[in-house]
């Protein structure tokens, strides 16, 4: 299976792109809610933050949760989708105290020879589906790449989830979005 699929224009996308905003608002407006009611309390509760300060304290944190996503939410509409090359892969391992994290780096080339560095925490699944030479496309909106050239390929990632998938499946069984074969 070499080419970049057609089934990107699928409606399945479109609503789980909606649908990622929705539950990215709704998830800051009850962190936000949260740090508004939960501030005054537990200034009231430990005698650490006085009351007006606290509801303040609590309102920045708040307008912070909600400003993160109307940011995100601002990226994902200003995305356009593009075609490039993975040009370099590496890895490095760093430890923090008893934690042990491996960050993964890919490096991917676009048509206007921009490079764009994409970065994973814990995840080689990822890392190591894609190979220097890959010629990949990202789509607007969503987080992940497709890869030009799955006729090698035993498995498939979803580019809207992440998940993987047999190569066999049609639809990805965690997000039920097509899968770009």
């Amino acid at each position: 299976m070499k080419g970049f699929s057609k089934k990107i224009a699928d409606p399945a996308y479109t609503k789980y792109k909606k649908d990622s905003v929705t539950w990215s608002f709704l998830f800051s407006v009850i962190l936000a809610i949260v740090a508004i009611i939960g501030f005054p309390i537990y200034g009231n509760s430990t005698g650490e933050l006085d009351w007006p300060e606290s509801l303040f304290i609590g309102i920045v944190i708040g307008a912070m949760f909600i400003a993160i996503a109307v940011a995100q939410t601002v990226k994902r509409k200003l995305d356009k989708t593009w075609d490039g090359v993975v040009t370099d892969k590496q890895f490095y391992v760093k430890h923090l105290s008893s934690e042990r994290t491996t960050k993964y780096i890919m490096e991917v080339e676009n048509e206007a020879g921009k490079i764009k560095k994409v970065k994973w925490t814990n995840t080689p699944q990822v890392f190591n589906y894609y190979s220097i030479g890959d010629r990949v496309r990202h789509h607007r909106g969503l987080f992940y790449f497709e890869k030009y050239d799955k006729s090698k390929d035993l498995i498939i990632l979803c580019v809207a989830c992440r998940h993987f998938n047999d190569i066999q499946e049609d639809y990805c069984i965690r997000c039920k979005c097509p899968l770009l074969k």
